[in-house]
């Protein structure tokens, strides 16, 4: 019960008819624009295995540029229907989605319903309908519901369940967005004072400030002057002697540039989830950094959140191991692409944007394309994973050492060479076979010394002496599955929801094996072989639909059946 009262706390300052200080003026929308130089059409002329050498050149960010970036040999199309991401030869044997004409199946009847890939029936149609319809409620009687206030004088209460969550973040991200109620006025500094019980401490101080304003600022010879202080008061003293004062009524509570980016990150986790859910995936924050890996070099890129399917295994979903991943979403904070002056497709901003796209989905089909590999972590195999180094040799200190013959002539006190003789010492056999020494060696407290949390730490000289190759970079939780992929075909397809402003798009990238093992280990013994004659292996083929405004209504719908599709297309029997 507490829980639920947390995470549904009203916002703050969250009505819109509330007089309060006018926040600061809207953040222009912009969007990047992306101009990039033909494809090379020969794979013999690809630069790809350059890759490593660029990326590692990178010191500074004005280190780069569209060049460097130009052996990924990266191809776009613009504005594509989310129906035409789907290659149409894997898309055959896809049912109909739940907005399109099918036989009519009863709700219940999941013997009925097409199966998915993982055995499970695909989820019934009124699932979609009720999100669908509660995305269509008008954004202001939801953002009261959510709010917890009133309705509006001649507006019914709305009812929202499925998309709770989802309302409840788009109605804080519409506190810095939304300007569709903005009324910037000026009233008097002293207006009518009403009840002192309905008065709010804020108010109150507001009305005490431009009270004593209004004393101060007087002028005996009654003079017309016009002066705007700090907190937006404009003092007009004439010859009725009044001051006004700038006000503002309306949703925001700032401007864009403004929000907290935990706001579009929750908002966009919450629109997934609606649809993850229905076909058992979860949306999950990556519990790794993302890194993709060229040759030896882990180039940082961005990864907001995975979307991964739940094992059919109950025990082993309780574990939370996943399968996937499905698809992946990436949430930016930038709201402008190119500085003064530069054109719209040449701007910095523009070409890093789009990097920081394809750089995440490229780390996602290296992660699917470890499906039945096993890993090998950095420096396994190697000598200085498996030689001791060094001083790495069994003794007991530096002590042992001076006792040897010192270091470098340095004298010992007596005292600290007497209690040293006296103490007997272990040979180099006996120490490497000694137990460690537990802290707890009481025979009432021997269940608290198995558990893992209660031993020793290893002190900084004994971690160092450890030899072993390098921290794992798999995520131990997932079982990594190319879910959706053709068995017959080469290419992999990578799906993603990028997210900026208030606007959602989805992103498809088509990548071919052999592009993948030559971007990872520098070289590759896949076939060459295509089953798309205009794109052979070193072409990478991006789409781009349309940015989706989430303060919009049918833009949401819209939304939601495309992200419904990707999950209803990955998930098809194959």
């Amino acid at each position: 019960m507490f829980f639920s009262i947390y995470t549904d706390a009203p916002s703050v300052s969250s009505d819109p008819e509330k007089e309060r200080k006018p926040p600061a003026n809207p953040t222009p929308l912009d969007f990047p624009v992306y101009r990039l130089p033909d494809v090379v059409p020969h794979p013999a002329e690809s630069k790809l295995p350059d890759m490593f050498d660029l990326l590692a050149d990178i010191k500074r960010p004005q280190d780069i540029s569209l060049d460097r970036f130009a052996p990924l040999n990266l191809k776009i199309d613009h504005d594509v229907e989310i129906r035409d991401m789907f290659p149409q030869d894997h898309a055959r044997s896809v049912p109909p989605t739940p907005w399109e004409k099918g036989p009519e199946i009863p709700a219940g009847a999941d013997q009925t319903r097409p199966l998915m890939s993982n055995g499970l029936p695909y989820p019934p149609k009124e699932r979609y309908e009720t999100l669908a319809d509660e995305l269509m409620l008008d954004d202001d009687d939801v953002f009261r519901e959510v709010a917890r206030l009133p309705p509006r004088e001649g507006r019914d209460r709305v009812r929202v369940t499925q998309t709770r969550k989802f309302w409840a973040q788009l109605e804080r991200m519409s506190q810095y967005w939304d300007t569709s109620l903005d009324n910037y006025f000026e009233r008097p500094a002293t207006p009518d004072q009403g009840p002192p019980e309905r008065e709010s401490k804020e108010d109150q101080m507001a009305i005490d400030n431009e009270t004593e304003l209004t004393e101060t600022k007087m002028d005996l010879d009654q003079t017309e002057t016009s002066v705007t202080s700090k907190d937006g008061v404009v003092h007009t003293e004439s010859s009725s002697s009044h001051l006004t004062v700038a006000k503002y009524t309306g949703r925001r509570l700032g401007a864009g540039h403004e929000m907290p980016d935990d706001v579009r990150d929750e908002t966009i986790r919450s629109f997934l989830e609606m649809a993850a859910w229905p076909f058992g995936c979860q949306v999950f924050v990556p519990t790794l950094p993302p890194r993709l890996t060229v040759k030896s070099l882990l180039f940082p890129v961005r990864q907001s959140f995975q979307a991964a399917r739940s094992p059919r295994d109950r025990q082993v979903a309780r574990n939370g191991i996943l399968e996937g991943p499905v698809l992946i979403a990436q949430c930016r904070p930038e709201i402008g692409f190119r500085n003064e002056g530069e054109e719209p497709g040449t701007g910095l901003g523009e070409v890093c944007d789009l990097f920081r796209e394809v750089g995440g989905m490229l780390l996602a089909a290296q992660e699917r394309a470890r499906e039945g590999a096993v890993e090998q972590r950095p420096g396994e195999g190697k000598w200085w994973t498996t030689i001791p180094r060094f001083g790495g040799a069994p003794n007991d200190g530096i002590l042992d050492d001076l006792l040897n013959g010192g270091i470098h002539g340095i004298p010992i006190p007596e005292s600290m060479l007497s209690a040293a003789q006296s103490q007997p010492h272990a040979s180099v056999p006996e120490a490497e076979s000694a137990p460690k020494r537990h802290k707890f060696e009481h025979p009432f407290v021997t269940s608290l010394g198995r558990r893992p949390s209660a031993m020793r730490k290893l002190s900084s000289g004994e971690k160092w002496k450890i030899i072993q190759p390098g921290p794992s970079l798999w995520d131990k939780r997932m079982r990594y599955m190319q879910i959706g992929k053709a068995r017959d075909s080469p290419f992999d397809d990578i799906y993603m929801v990028t997210s900026i402003n208030h606007h959602i798009a989805i992103l498809h990238l088509r990548v071919h094996r052999r592009y993948i093992d030559v971007l990872t280990w520098g070289e590759s013994d896949f076939p060459e072989e295509s089953d798309n004659p205009d794109q052979p292996w070193h072409v990478l083929k991006l789409q781009r639909s349309r940015w989706y405004d989430l303060l919009d209504a049918k833009d949401r719908v819209e939304g939601l059946k495309g992200v419904w599709s990707l999950f209803h297309y990955q998930q098809r029997p194959i």
